[in-house]
């Protein structure tokens, strides 16, 4: 938006200074145009460039502030040429010019303000230097000030708004990525950042390694109990798995129902080993309570992990299916309890055997 801004200027400095060279005396005319061009197209095309090879630089704000004051500036400037020449000193350019800092350049409040008034210091102080008649300076004077008290008003509201646009888009993103229930992250959160994870690993040859945390009988707990007591499990359950994920790139998601994964970086084998057993005995000392259940008086969860060093050849859905695959096999075993998939390993163990079969 800032970039058609400055582009709608330079044509319009542009325009004027044909109109310049068209209508005007010549011994007016070149002096001005040479005077545009040289200080208030030049500002414009080198903002122009600046935000096309640096558009994130935090300092683009202030080359826009600068050159918003400029062209302010050198309007007036160019009026006082003009009235030294015997030509009409015209207002109308000088209010365009402070209205456009304001509403069109997309200033801030604060840069918008500090480009505004240095238009209106500059007026005056052009306006008794060529002794301009004090009822033009004084209504001039006025309509400048209102203009900018005008524009910083627009100004504000503008920022304001793009600031509360700003924080409800920061928090419709959130909300997209954030299990309403439980508050942890959703499954597409989960999935965004094993992409990630499953992306930098392969990079820097680091071991990734998936777990699926499911809460046992669990339907049978809301038939027991009913349904706000089953939400009020899921979130504790939730609020437990999630203080075991401290380290970076570490994450704990809510991946359905009452299933949870996780997702661990760069960890050992015996790292994932007593992690998932943790997390067991983690959730059956919160001491839930759980009549349904046929293998403990209280709430307990079957883990599922698996391990793997990421390759061109491997792919994070691979990963995934092993862990619920070992989730499987932990449920087999009796429940409560962790199974663990050294994938790796297992790739290992493959790959020696065809070598002996060859």
């Amino acid at each position: 938006m800032a970039q058609v801004a400055v582009f709608i200027a330079i044509l319009l400095i542009l325009a004027v200074c044909v109109l310049d060279w068209t209508v005007m005396p010549p011994e007016f005319a070149w002096p001005a145009i040479f005077f545009r061009v040289s200080t208030m197209l030049l500002s414009l095309l080198l903002v122009f460039a600046l935000t096309m090879v640096r558009p994130a630089d935090p300092r683009v704000p202030y080359a826009f502030m600068a050159a918003g004051a400029i062209n302010g500036v050198c309007t007036i400037i160019v009026g006082g040429m003009a009235a030294r020449s015997g030509i009409d000193f015209v207002l109308w350019g000088t209010i365009f010019a402070t209205f456009y800092v304001y509403l069109v350049f997309g200033l801030r409040f604060r840069l918008a303000a500090f480009a505004g008034w240095p238009v209106f210091i500059t007026f005056i102080t052009v306006g008794m230097l060529v002794d301009k008649p004090f009822v033009k300076l004084a209504y001039g004077s006025l309509f400048l000030v209102f203009a900018n008290i005008v524009g910083m008003y627009a100004s504000y509201l503008l920022e304001r708004d793009a600031r509360e646009l700003f924080q409800k888009e920061k928090l419709l993103e959130k909300l997209a990525r954030t299990d309403a229930l439980t508050g942890i992250g959703n499954r597409r959160s989960f999935d965004e950042h094993l992409a990630d994870v499953w992306r930098q690993a392969r990079r820097e040859e680091h071991k990734v390694a998936v777990l699926l945390v499911d809460i046992d009988y669990f339907k049978l707990y809301n038939d027991c109990y009913g349904h706000g007591p089953g939400d009020r499990c899921i979130q504790a359950v939730a609020d437990a798995l999630d203080r075991t994920a401290n380290r970076p790139f570490d994450m704990v998601a809510r991946y359905g129902g009452e299933e949870f994964a996780i997702v661990l970086y760069n960890p050992s084998d015996q790292f994932v080993r007593d992690y998932a057993n943790n997390l067991v005995i983690r959730i059956e000392a919160l001491g839930i309570e759980h009549r349904a259940s046929d293998i403990s008086e209280h709430v307990t969860v079957s883990v599922g992990a698996a391990t793997l060093r990421p390759d061109e050849l491997r792919q994070a859905e691979g990963l995934m299916r092993s862990a619920d695959d070992a989730l499987y096999e932990a449920k087999a075993q009796g429940r409560n309890g962790a199974a663990v998939f050294y994938l790796d390993d297992a790739m290992k163990a493959t790959r020696t055997l065809r070598a002996v079969a060859s």
